[in-house]
């Protein structure tokens, strides 16, 4: 190529006009028309026009009639049409050169301006026309088609996306417009991007929505579905994030009104029920507990007790109802957080119909077991039956009743502390923790306390519960029936007797503690000091109950019961589930910690070290029972098991931020 000559070149899509200056070893110096000097080699040189400048004159001069070269040749370009053109060589079946398009379109002969004002229209209307090399070829009529459809689906998308970008800003400055047509859209783009944030598939899509908005901060998606009511300002993102969803399927609801309306009338007598109603049970729970799945009974047989522990038939009910028993198993288990609960079975039937009701007849697995005045179990039976329950107390007022010296409950903590001691003496170990209360009422006004999980009339609870989790272990084991088991190995270590919490102590001994196993194969629970251990007594509320339930009474009447390959089934596919509950839980738990000391920075709390790391510390938060990271400050020097004040720097729920100093 001469120097003098005038070329053109793409700079992100765009063409430039440049003179060549120099050639030396296969590069082009140019000067552009945006009086820029740019290197290029040949490869990058788009087109070479047959027009020629002076590269002696000077930069200004030559930067001017580049300028003008231009203007003349987007003024040829308005006059062309290249559909006009497509359509006189569509039927040819070759590839044109650029000089011959031009001569077909001009008159020949034809200018270095008219060449270059084609090569410009080619290239931005890449519709009819596609270059290889340095050929043009008509594109066959059905691509034209198919991507004249694509440019108005982009079209359309482009208009959508203005649309959506303007409804975004309005919605951001707190104005009430109508939304675009595909506001469903737009929202659940909106949700991803909050639940995932840059992990959401169509992140660079909502980025680029909100950018076109003017709207930059990190939390503008959460933000924006707030100010559109699509969410609450304490939305649960970990429910949405996990996929829980708080409200039940159609099909399931139909299925429970079948239920409901198949019992309205009483429920069935089952041959192997036993009346067991003369036994006048009474329910101990939280006073906030609205589905109630355990009753407790006391009578003397000689000169023992017999302890009735009647947990509700959930199983009979269910038996036959795919659709709810499907559900339940999907759920897993109940879900308690501080502003809500998501029950696992609907509560048209976990609140009446299953729950144990004073005054009305329902049916229960019942355990009615023999004790000993030292604790000792001598007799034992499992039962289908049908109770009433005549009484239900509070654990507060059990616990009243208990300092007032009750008969009935006063034996029933007797028998219990015997029962207690009789583990601790097989080797269980106990490792005392407060409860962590935290309530949110419809004001959102939060309240944060401890309560002791020690409580008397929980001691009771607790220790019967244990005992017929025991016992029904024990049953199953030695019938043969499969069954979900829970394990814990020994630990690594001895654990001493323990009187009180201690937080350091209690951290300690997590760290030398084996983990809980769930399988279908019965080993030792050393935890529990027992040497077989499942979990029934909950079968509102928890899968693997009801299903332990359902073979107890498979047993009981001769039917069929699960086998030991579903039951390993159901554990892969429930396990995840349960596990995905913890953690939605504790997630949000420490939320609404993080929102309750929001609205307390500054204040001071005390707190215990647990563990010291090169650049923290762990610590123990005492009023709220939360462990935290505290950076190293500078000067202060802390031992695990010192008690310090700390100062809350900083809080937001939101973001999961939580600061503290040492004061």
């Amino acid at each position: 190529m001469e120097i003098g000559k005038v070329v053109a070149f793409f700079e992100q899509k765009k063409i430039l006009c440049a003179v060549c200056l120099e050639v030396k070893e296969n590069k082009y110096y140019l000067l552009s028309e945006e009086n820029r000097e740019v290197t290029l080699s040949a490869n990058r040189i788009a087109h070479v026009s047959s027009n020629y400048l002076k590269a002696s004159l000077p930069r200004d001069t030559l930067v001017e009639q580049l300028k003008i070269i231009v203007e003349r040749q987007k003024a040829l370009m308005a006059s062309l049409a290249i559909k006009e053109l497509w359509e006189l060589v569509n039927d040819e079946g070759r590839g044109f050169r650029l000089g011959e398009l031009t001569e077909l379109v001009f008159n020949p002969p034809c200018s270095g301006d008219q060449e270059m004002a084609l090569f410009r229209a080619l290239a931005d209307d890449r519709l009819y026309f596609k270059q290889k090399g340095e050929l043009y070829e008509a594109r066959e009529p059905e691509k034209v088609e198919q991507i004249l459809l694509q440019y108005e689906r982009e079209a359309e998308l482009e208009r959508e996306n203005q649309e959506a970008s303007t409804w975004l800003a309005g919605v951001w400055a707190g104005e009430m417009n109508s939304p675009p047509a595909n506001k469903a859209a737009i929202v659940g783009l909106l949700k991803e991007m909050a639940l995932f944030g840059s992990e959401a598939p169509e992140y660079a899509k909502g980025k680029t929505l909100l950018q076109k908005a003017g709207i930059s901060s990190p939390g503008a998606p959460f933000e924006l579905l707030v100010k559109m009511k699509e969410w609450e300002e304490d939305e649960n993102l970990f429910l949405h994030r996990y996929q829980i969803s708080k409200e039940f399927p159609k099909n399931v609801l139909e299925e429970t009104e079948k239920v409901l309306s198949q019992t309205a009338k009483g429920f069935p007598a089952h041959p192997q029920d036993r009346d067991l109603t003369f036994l006048h049970p009474l329910t101990i729970d939280s006073e906030y507990t609205r589905d109630i799945d355990d009753a407790l009974s006391l009578e003397q047989v000689g000169g023992n007790y017999q302890v009735g522990i009647h947990i509700t038939d959930v199983a009979t009910f269910l038996n036959g109802h795919r659709e709810i028993f499907q559900e339940a198993m999907s759920r897993a288990i109940s879900i308690y957080l501080p502003d809500q609960r998501i029950p696992m079975i609907p509560p048209a039937l976990s609140e009446s119909t299953c729950s144990l009701i004073v005054g009305e007849q329902r049916r229960a697995l019942s355990f009615l077991v023999r004790i000993d005045e030292e604790g000792k179990v001598q007799d034992y039976q499992i039962l289908s039956s049908v109770i009433q329950v005549e009484k239900r107390l509070s654990y507060d007022v059990a616990d009243q009743l208990l300092e007032e010296e009750e008969e009935e409950l006063i034996i029933l903590q007797r028998i219990t502390q015997k029962l207690f001691q009789r583990r601790m003496g097989s080797g269980a170990f106990f490792i005392p923790r407060p409860e962590r209360v935290i309530r949110v009422n419809r004001e959102k006004e939060i309240s944060i306390y401890r309560r002791d999980r020690e409580s008397p009339a929980q001691k009771i609870v607790s220790e019967l519960m244990i005992l017929a989790n025991y016992l029904a272990a024990l049953f199953l084991k030695e019938k043969g029936i499969p069954a979900i088991y829970r394990s814990q190995t020994e630990p690594r270590d001895k654990i001493p007797p323990i009187d009180k919490f201690d937080p350091l102590q209690a951290y300690r001994l997590r760290r030398i503690m084996n983990r809980v196993e769930v399988s279908t194969r019965p080993s030792r629970h050393a935890g529990l000091g027992a040497e077989v251990y499942l979990t029934l007594t909950s079968p509102i509320r928890r899968f693997y109950d009801l299903l332990i339930e359902q073979q107890i009474l498979g047993a009981l009447r001769g039917e069929l019961v699960f086998s030991g390959e579903q039951l390993e089934k159901i554990i892969t596919e429930v396990g995840p589930a349960i596990s995905k509950v913890g953690l939605v839980e504790e997630l949000t738990e420490q939320y609404w910690i993080l929102r309750y000391l929001e609205k307390r920075i500054g204040s001071t709390t005390t707190a215990v070290v647990l563990d010291q790391f090169p650049n923290r510390y762990l610590v123990h938060l005492n009023e709220y029972l939360l462990e935290i990271n505290m950076a190293v400050t500078s000067g202060r020097d802390f031992v695990p098991g010192d008690q310090i004040l700390v100062r809350i720097e900083k809080a937001n729920a939101r973001s999961g931020i939580l600061k503290i100093a040492p004061v």
